[in-house]
């Protein structure tokens, strides 16, 4: 009593701090003036806004009164009657568990027997081609989408004047290309075309198909020798994005420029305005039969989805959820992407493939594992069928087609460099957020109504942290791939309603399409694997001094500020490019171009051919790089940029600064 007599507002003080609100006929009249005065102040609106924070914030940390965390329900009397059905079944017809054991190995070696027939016409089984003439079968081989034909590779890969890529005329090839050749033949990595930086598109220089003639066996005009085959049997149409095909590639030798056209599919190639050794040209296939050219991935990828619904529907969720993630996985490896190229005519390239799949199928299934422990299971054991085939099943075979869903989007890395280099990336990558953040408060709001949002919140900032640790490790990079983004992200899917089925078959899918394609590739890069081998982590290039007194007369000068990121005790030279094949490599620091035409053979053919048939000047597009004069393919620093020289009146344009 003395106490309240000192503070007569003490008891109502204490009391603010334990209720929300009162009853002022509770209170005698001293203390209901007390409050009320109290309430009119300004401390009691603030006060009042803290309470309410305090209490929504520990509302959220503690979770709802009463979790809970159901399973889909459906009102429509069908869908009921399939959520039941097959538990109606175990209990019925196939109550013994041998009996469902037996029909589903049954039914698992009939699906298995049916795709590795496909599998076999498709993978093993070595394409031919037999002409009618009676002549000896003709063997076809079989090439990626961005492979290179009878050419090495970018810059000087061939050598000095292309020797290494012989021939170059005169001589024809069978080729069988895969399926999806209209983005498989993208450039990932920026490869020079002039003084073009070709990266993002396909890489098909020139060609184009020819108007349909009876009389004439071409199908397409001449390409770049060093253009990627496949893709450019795909712009010339001779090959189909579905089924792929087999074509009937011609060597055409040196043209004197490679106008870019518009393909089959409304697909344009580059331009390239000056000559070039070698070229192709594609021709129809001679009379006779071929066997082995169409590609069945998506037969094989149809059959699987439709074949595995059965078995996900009726299985326990533990036997469908095995069945579907292996079938899942082994389509990506031997159809969908296969990491390793196959040659049928080789068997070992078939065992090597085989090998590098199961190499990383073991690691995985502990992933899977994990996974199905941490959150799968709770998702599907018990669960509703319905929301398995409807929800989680078409998802996950979604992100299962990771590359003709989720990569023929215009993001290739979350790295600074390639987002500001691909068209639509920002745009992309943008909407990829957004809808990553909704999903995410979905799921966070299914976590906090199962009342476990606690116990995750502080998983996830353990991981947040983790992956800001990492990021920070100077020399390295972090990558967040397709594997690591559903494994950080399944944890987070562990309730059972339908937002959980949706996430996590796509996550599933996705760690399995990023182990099948890419292994399990680290979360910190350096800088010099994220190159992809473009300019940037090699010798820094000379500088090209030009001299308007003497234009046919070209020299260079190193930097004084260069330096080394390869053994500079072997560089002993330079390699100069004249429209992106070898012409020179010596220790010389000038060329003269006259001499050097008149000594070189082909240069000064092609390089005459050229003018003859233009308006009398010809562009030189010139790069240079230090070299080691004796293994100037593989010991050399990076190239210059292009610098033009319009041939043969001398004008100079200077090339751009940096690398190629």
């Amino acid at each position: 009593m003395e106490g309240n007599e000192q503070n007569p507002q003490g008891k109502n003080h204490a009391l603010l701090f334990d209720q929300d609100s009162f009853q002022l006929d509770d209170l005698n009249q001293e203390d209901r003036t007390v409050l009320q005065d109290f309430r009119s102040d300004e401390q009691w609106s603030q006060l009042k806004r803290g309470n309410r924070i305090m209490n929504l914030i520990r509302k959220i940390w503690e979770g709802p009164v009463e979790p809970a965390d159901e399973k889909p329900n459906f009102t429509s009397h069908s869908l009921q009657y399939l959520d039941g059905l097959p538990a109606k079944m175990q209990a019925g017809r196939f109550s013994q568990k041998s009996t469902r054991l037996t029909v589903l190995l049954v039914y698992c070696s009939l699906w298995f027997g049916l795709i590795f027939c496909l599998l076999y016409t498709s993978l093993i089984k070595a394409p031919f081609f037999y002409p009618n003439d009676g002549s000896d079968r003709i063997p076809i081989v079989s090439l990626r989408c961005n492979s290179y034909w009878n050419w090495e590779g970018k810059n000087n890969a061939c050598g000095k004047d292309a020797s290494a890529c012989e021939p170059l005329s005169d001589e024809e090839y069978l080729i069988r290309c895969p399926a999806l050749c209209d983005r498989g033949g993208w450039t990932y990595s920026a490869i020079s075309v002039g003084d073009q930086r070709i990266k993002y598109r396909g890489y098909e220089i020139g060609g184009g198909p020819v108007p349909l003639d009876l009389d004439s066996e071409y199908l397409s005009y001449p390409y770049r020798a060093d253009s990627f085959a496949c893709s450019s049997a795909f712009h010339a149409g001779v090959i189909s994005p579905i089924f792929g095909g087999c074509a009937r590639l011609s060597m055409e030798g040196s043209q004197s420029s490679f106008p870019g056209s518009l393909g089959r599919y409304a697909h344009l190639s580059v331009t390239f305005d000056s000559f070039f050794p070698g070229s192709f040209s594609f021709k129809k296939l001679r009379d006779g039969v071929s066997s082995g050219c169409i590609d069945l991935r998506m037969i094989i990828i149809t059959l699987n989805i439709l074949l595995g619904l059965p078995v996900f529907y009726f299985c326990n969720s533990l036997v469908g959820y095995w069945i579907t993630t292996i079938v899942g996985y082994w389509t990506i490896s031997l159809a969908l992407d296969p990491p390793r190229l196959i040659d049928p005519h080789d068997a070992a390239t078939i065992y090597e493939l085989i090998s590098v799949a199961v190499q990383r199928l073991l690691p995985l299934c502990f992933i899977l594992y994990v996974e199905w422990k941490c959150a799968v299971k709770r998702c599907l054991e018990d669960g509703s069928p319905v929301a398995k085939v409807l929800l989680w099943y078409p998802t996950f075979w979604l992100g299962v087609m990771n590359k003709i869903t989720f990569d023929r989007l215009p993001v290739d890395r979350l790295t600074t460099r390639d987002l500001k280099e691909q068209a639509g990336a920002i745009t992309a990558v943008s909407f990829i957020a957004a809808t990553v953040l909704t999903c995410a408060i979905i799921q966070a709001y299914s976590l906090w109504k199962s009342g476990r949002f606690r116990k995750y919140f502080k998983i996830y900032i353990s991981i947040i942290f983790g992956v800001v640790l990492l990021g920070c490790i100077p020399g390295l990079n972090l990558r967040i791939h397709h594997y690591i983004l559903g494994m950080i992200l399944l944890p987070g899917c562990a309730t059972r309603g339908r937002s959980a089925y949706l996430f996590q078959g796509v996550l599933i899918g996705l760690i399995l399409s990023g182990v099948a394609r890419w292994d399990f590739a680290s979360i910190v890069e350096t800088d010099f694997a994220l190159l992809r081998g473009e300019a940037g982590s090699f010798l820094e290039p000379p500088q090209f001094v030009f001299d308007a007194q003497n234009p046919h007369h070209i020299s260079w000068k190193l930097n004084s500020n260069a330096t080394a990121s390869i053994d500079a005790e072997n560089i002993n030279g330079y390699s100069l490019l004249i429209n992106d094949f070898e012409v020179y490599v010596g220790a010389d620091t000038s060329v003269d171009l006259d001499m050097l035409i008149q000594e070189d053979e082909l240069l000064s053919s092609i390089l005459q051919e050229s003018l003859n048939q233009s308006n009398g000047t010809i562009k030189l597009y010139l790069r240079l790089a230090r070299a080691s004069i004796e293994h100037p393919d593989t010991v050399r620093g990076d190239y210059t940029n292009a610098g033009i020289l319009e041939w043969p009146e001398g004008v100079w344009h200077e090339p751009l600064p940096g690398a190629s």
